[in-house]
C-alpha cells in the first residue's frame, strides 16, 4: 500500500517534469528561432556578409540544437 502511493507519487513527478520540460523545450526553441530571425535581418542589411556569415550559423545552430538536446537527455 505504502508502496502503491509512492509510486503514485513518482509517477506524478514525472509526469509533471516531461510537462515542464516540454514547456521549457518549447520557449527556448521560440527563443533561439526568434535570434535567428534577427540574426537573418542584421545579415541581410551588409552587402555581402550573409554569404561570408552562413558557416558560422550553420555551426552555431548545430552547437544550439545539440546542447538542448543534451539537457533534455542528461548528456553531459
Amino acid at each position: 500500500m505504502a508502496e502503491d502511493k509512492a509510486t503514485a507519487a513518482r509517477n506524478a513527478r514525472l509526469d509533471e517534469l516531461v510537462l515542464a520540460t516540454k514547456q521549457w523545450a518549447d520557449k527556448q526553441k521560440r527563443l533561439l528561432n526568434a535570434q535567428v530571425a534577427l540574426g537573418k535581418r542584421i545579415l541581410q542589411g551588409r552587402t555581402g556578409s550573409e554569404r561570408l556569415a552562413q558557416g558560422s550559423v550553420q555551426s552555431v545552430s548545430s552547437l544550439a540544437v545539440d546542447q538542448i538536446n543534451d539537457f533534455l537527455t542528461g548528456e553531459t
